[in-house]
């Protein structure tokens, strides 16, 4: 089987399981400013849920195998998602599966600039921070930071933006979750830890 790296370059069609979580909706998010095509699924309908919708991406309410159509290239889900999961299993069984860590990883490595968040409290406050920081005062490449945030931001305007963002320039602010070990899959020449 193909890495994620590969598959990235290759494919245009993403199902994500689990689409409206904090942690998968600022990834799919930056996937469709991208240009990809997005599916995904979730068995809660959240505010996430709906605004990754709006979006553009085509959403499904429960997990079910109905959900996985045949032109779908690669499958993004999350750790969060239980055993036995209908849809879950039945993506391994047909398609090209990745972790959301995996998929984090992979876009941690597009980027020249990666600055990843870790610690065991206020992750996403110090990525919101200084996501909000760069896109109202970076200049030159640090200017439009991509980001994956589980938390909106503050733009320039005072408009609150959403925890996905990719953008123009050649930084990529990451929120690193340390709880289940998937930080360790994450590539970013500079890194943040926080502290109790």
């Amino acid at each position: 089987m193909k890495d994620i790296d590969t598959l990235l370059k290759e494919v245009k069609r993403i199902h994500f399981i689990g689409i409206g979580g904090s942690g998968m909706c600022p990834l799919a998010e930056i996937l469709l400013s991208l240009g990809y095509q997005l599916s995904g699924s979730d068995n809660n309908d959240t505010e996430t849920f709906r605004r990754i919708e709006k979006e553009g991406a085509k959403v499904y309410l429960g997990q079910t195998k109905a959900n996985l159509t045949p032109d779908i290239q690669l499958v993004i889900y999350t750790n969060a998602i239980l055993k036995g999961n209908e849809e879950l299993e039945w993506a391994k069984a047909h398609y090209p599966c990745f972790e959301r860590a995996e998929l984090l990883g992979a876009m941690s490595r597009i980027f020249s600039n990666c600055i990843g968040i870790s610690g065991t409290h206020g992750k996403t406050t110090t990525s919101s921070m200084l996501a909000h920081i760069l896109v109202n005062a970076g200049e030159g490449e640090l200017a439009d930071p991509s980001y994956a945030i589980g938390g909106s931001i503050q733009g320039k305007d005072g408009a609150i933006l959403d925890g996905g963002h990719a953008g123009k320039g050649n930084v990529l602010v990451a929120e690193a979750d340390e709880s289940d070990g998937s930080f360790a899959k994450y590539h970013p020449q500079i890194a943040i830890i926080t502290n109790s």
